[in-house]
């Protein structure tokens, strides 16, 4: 959970805790591109993983593709939402 007032910092360790608490229903990969100065954000169904795995079926089980440029103007904006996004998703997929 973010802090009040958290810094970029503070948001990315959050995106990079959940990645690492490896949520039941969900992989999430998230990437520091350095050359781009970006974060990659990458939620996929686990169900993808069950042996039905394929590049035709890739797409249709990711659901979090963002790249954000730490560079932008929007940059935090954009981490926070990203950060909002995913745990939203862990949150319905536990319900479910």
């Amino acid at each position: 959970m973010i802090k009040p007032n958290p810094t970029m910092n503070d948001v990315i360790n959050e995106l990079m805790f959940i990645a690492i608490a490896k949520p039941e229903k969900v992989s999430v990969s998230v990437r520091y591109i350095g050359h781009a100065d970006a974060l990659e954000v990458i939620a996929i169904d686990k169900a993808y993983f069950s042996g039905a795995q394929n590049p035709n079926t890739w797409s249709a089980h990711k659901l979090i593709d963002k790249t954000i440029y730490l560079d932008g103007l929007a940059a935090f904006k954009q981490v926070t939402s990203a950060y909002h996004e995913l745990s939203n998703l862990i949150k319905n997929e536990v319900v479910a």
